[in-house]
């Protein structure tokens, strides 16, 4: 993606300033899988203004694939309950089977029911928002992620 999240250079893991801009340490790659273009864009934007590279796909079956005839691997997919030609729910139970054990995280939308959140536990999701997802829910993420290593 672009270099210039790169161009301040610190030796600290991440760097929380008093504006609350957020750097993670290391390169993290995150799938966004949202057929929502206004959510899909601003998560991307917030996500690569911490420094982090991102690949926006609009289904489950996309991400599926991507997972199984390429290469690709990412630090924390975000998953959509409701996508056009496969549901994030039989997404993350096929990535799952396939042996992914990348942090997925499941956006339920406002009008889903308790039901769909449980669903998605169910089907192997780490932990589950109502969307849209705040800057402070992916400030959390990226703190966990940036923490593992």
């Amino acid at each position: 993606m672009s270099s210039s999240a790169s161009a301040s250079s610190s030796k600290s893991k991440k760097r929380v300033g008093p504006d609350n801009d957020f750097k993670v340490g290391k390169q993290l790659q995150v799938l966004i899988v949202d057929d929502d273009d206004v959510s899909q864009t601003t998560y991307i934007l917030f996500l690569q203004k911490c420094g982090v590279e991102t690949l926006g796909v609009r289904n489950g079956n996309v991400a599926v694939t991507i997972h199984d005839i390429t290469e690709m691997r990412f630090d924390l997919i975000l998953m959509n309950s409701v996508l056009p030609l496969m549901d994030g729910i039989p997404a993350t139970k096929k990535l799952r089977e396939m042996g992914i054990t990348t942090m997925i995280v499941g956006m339920t939308n406002v009008n889903d029911k308790e039901e769909v959140r449980k669903e998605f536990m169910e089907a192997g999701v780490d932990d589950c928002y109502e969307k849209p997802l705040t800057p402070e829910i992916l400030r959390s993420l990226l703190e966990k992620l940036s923490n593992k290593a």
